[in-house]
């Protein structure tokens, strides 16, 4: 969060077993960059700009500010939900119910995938897998 300063983070993917890390942030204007950091935290590339238009970025930011719940508290509830498992995906989207949730795709040591919602407005969890 340090090398887009105000940013709201959207989404973490896993790359190469969990040795890179895709990041996808908003900053203030919807406006959303992607960066690439390491196991340890550094940034490895970019940030760079996501050229989306006028209509994706005030879709961003209603979905950002329609968020109760951060990214860092929805991650603690699919910790809880799945103890044993490692978050490999977690995504800020709305689906087509006009729902708002933290998406996430979770894997536990024997290889089983957990997908888990939290709902960004309530904090709801719910799971399948």
């Amino acid at each position: 969060m340090d090398a887009v300063k105000g940013s709201t983070l959207l989404s973490v993917q896993s790359e190469n077993d969990g040795q890179i890390w895709g990041i996808q942030v908003a900053g203030s204007d919807g406006t959303e960059r992607l960066l690439e950091v390491d196991a340890s935290g550094k940034v490895v590339s970019g940030p760079r700009v996501k050229d989306t238009g006028e209509g994706e970025k005030a879709r961003v930011m209603g979905m950002v500010k329609g968020s109760e719940v951060t990214f860092k508290e929805a991650a603690e509830k699919v910790s809880s939900s799945v103890p044993q498992g490692k978050i490999t995906h977690m995504s800020l989207d709305r689906y087509n119910d006009n729902l708002l949730v933290w998406d996430a795709d979770v894997v536990t040591e024997d290889g089983t995938w957990h997908g888990v919602r939290v709902n960004a407005e309530d904090g709801t969890v719910t799971k399948n897998g």
